[in-house]
């Protein structure tokens, strides 16, 4: 295997994987107190 097959391979794993964690994220998250954080930090 060719080295840039493999870096073009673990670019697309570390992609997938970040994608896969901010949807996580944004499903698992509760809504009020994500909406009561932001409010709280922009005072």
């Amino acid at each position: 295997m060719k080295a840039e097959t493999f870096l073009l391979k673990t670019f697309f794993v570390a992609a997938v994987l970040t994608c896969m964690l901010t949807l996580g994220a944004m499903v698992t998250t509760n809504p009020t107190h994500a909406a009561a954080t932001l409010v709280a930090s922009a005072r």
